[in-house]
């Protein structure tokens, strides 16, 4: 098994991590390739890197050091060579790093084993029609229409399969995959779903309406974003990157991607551990009161 080898270049913490990784490899005499970007933060040799875009047609596996925007900005360089990705958290909440520090060389042991699962995630389609040209996209997490330099509520209206759905007046709208819903969306108040459902979620972004809540689509939906009213250019983002202004002249549709993201992963944890972890779910707050009795009494 070959390993491909990316990592956030602006976390302090990734060359200490990499090379530890990179011991645990060669200790079992793995071969393994990184990610140009890394050679210079690592003090690598030439010959042990290869460029974002070949990367993962060289390699079995790759692995990506960071948290979720790593792993976004992974998926986009290696995703469509149909390489199985693995998140090693060096982050925050890191939804999409399924791995600690301290498992990697245990992580390591059960892909070579062959003990782990490879799981597909849904991606986007996204076609952004401008009068001159016309942009296609692919998203894991979200689409994402925003104001723009002017303070000012958004007002978008949404096709779902050629019908009408709505005109929202809001701070924005989101257009989010199951795997995006525990991130900007969530934030927005949309609903948590399961990464292997296969789905769309409108969420918009404080509505300027107490009606207005989310909306889950099935997969095969189309969705089509559109300014009904001259206004001031919005912003367009896909998985956290701008994609230029959006005015009643643009015409975005979204769909399901024909292809998929494979996941790896050692099932050492489910979704539901992972938002307990995260979320602080299921612990009691009366005991954690007991067990630091000189916690401050609530006024």
């Amino acid at each position: 098994m070959r390993f491909g080898i990316i990592g956030h270049t602006g976390k302090p913490e990734v060359p200490v991590v990499v090379n530890r990784f990179i011991r645990i490899l060669r200790d079992r005499r793995v071969d393994y390739w990184l990610a140009d970007e890394l050679q210079e933060i690592m003090q690598l040799e030439k010959e042990r890197t290869l460029p974002l875009d070949r990367l993962g047609k060289e390699v079995d596996v790759v692995v990506s050091f960071g948290g979720d925007g790593t792993m976004l900005d992974t998926a986009r360089h290696v995703g469509p060579s149909g390489v199985p990705i693995l998140g090693v958290n060096i982050g925050g909440l890191g939804f999409l790093t399924e791995i600690l520090i301290e498992e990697m060389e245990e992580t390591v042991d059960e892909l070579l084993r062959g003990d782990y699962q490879i799981l597909d995630r849904m991606l986007l389609q996204v076609e952004i029609q401008r009068p001159a040209d016309l942009q296609t996209i692919t998203a894991l997490n979200d689409v994402v229409i925003e104001k723009g330099e002017i303070p000012h509520l958004v007002v978008v209206s949404v096709d779902v399969n050629q019908s009408f759905l709505n005109t929202y007046r809001s701070d924005g709208l989101i257009v989010a995959t199951p795997t995006g819903s525990t991130a900007y969306s969530l934030s927005a108040g949309g609903p948590l779903l399961s990464p292997s459902l296969h789905a769309m979620i409108i969420t918009p972004i404080c509505p300027h309406s107490l009606t207005v809540r989310p909306v889950v689509l099935a997969d095969d939906s189309l969705v089509e974003l559109y300014v009904p009213t001259d206004q001031h250019p919005l912003q367009i983002s896909i998985d956290g990157r701008r994609y230029g202004p959006m005015d009643h002249s643009t015409r975005i549709a979204i769909s399901r991607s024909k292809t998929n993201i494979h996941w790896v992963s050692t099932c050492r944890r489910d979704f539901f551990e992972i938002l307990r972890t995260k979320f602080n779910w299921g612990i009691d707050q009366r005991i954690r009161k007991m067990a630091n009795p000189q916690q401050r009494p609530e006024q």
